[in-house]
């Protein structure tokens, strides 16, 4: 599953489209379309394919040491792209201090990801992580 607008409710299959306004109205449409404009997106077409600028891994639900081990796994002895800006975000001080124990945070750095403070983070940008407009996360 990958989002393509503003909340986790707006998500598809990765080979999916993009839903189109049939059907909606009012202020529900206007929403739909703000925030799609937002991110560059048209209603109707692929999500698949799309330039990403940002990848976010964490958060409160999905900081969880068992994550953050996944995603040090997958990236292990690679490096991500130049062009891509990377966020690793522990759900809570006790998973970092775990992630720094286990020398996950090590491999993630070594994969060019930067651990930013645990919680809440890009998803509800109360912090610096803050996702440009018209820029692209996953």
């Amino acid at each position: 599953m990958i989002t393509y607008g503003t909340n986790p409710g707006m998500g598809i299959k990765v080979k999916g489209n993009i839903p189109t306004t049939e059907g909606m109205e009012g202020s529900n449409k206007i929403s739909y379309l703000k925030s799609l404009d937002y991110r560059g997106f048209e209603p109707g077409e692929p999500v698949k394919g799309k330039l990403v600028d940002y990848v976010f891994v964490g958060f409160l639900y999905n900081g969880r040491i068992e994550d953050i081990r996944s995603v040090a796994e997958f990236v292990k002895g690679h490096k991500k792209a130049d062009n891509i800006t990377a966020w690793i975000v522990p759900g809570s001080r006790e998973v970092e201090k775990m992630a720094h124990e286990e020398g996950l945070v090590k491999i993630l750095e070594e994969a060019g990801f930067e651990l930013r403070q645990p919680g809440c983070s890009a998803c509800l940008a109360m912090n610096d992580d803050k996702i440009p407009a018209g820029k692209y996360a996953v």
